[in-house]
């Protein structure tokens, strides 16, 4: 598959990082900036996946072990840019071979 732009190279990276669609999904939400708060986050995946607040609190809490996400205060959550960035020159090179 030929990479079209760096945003479908980045989204990529993002579906290797995660396990399901649940967590691309919230994982998504973070890195795209659409939320960074979790009442915010599970407001976002109950009105368009129609996730329970628990289920989003559980797979928050199964990106931050997985260092997908960070949480930088209590209910607030980050990006791993760092770790993005890695997967997606990964990828990159994978699909230039």
């Amino acid at each position: 598959m030929k990479v079209k732009s760096v945003s479908d190279l980045a989204f990529q990276a993002l579906d290797q990082l995660t396990d399901n669609d649940d967590e691309l999904w919230v994982a998504h939400a973070v890195f795209n900036m659409e939320a960074t708060r979790t009442g915010e986050i599970q407001k976002i995946m109950k009105d368009d996946l129609g996730l329970s607040y628990h289920a989003v609190q559980r797979i928050l809490k199964e990106l931050v072990e997985k260092e997908v996400v960070f949480r930088i205060s209590r209910g607030k959550y980050e990006a791993n840019l760092k770790l993005l960035l890695e997967h997606m020159i990964v990828e990159l090179e994978r699909e230039s071979e």
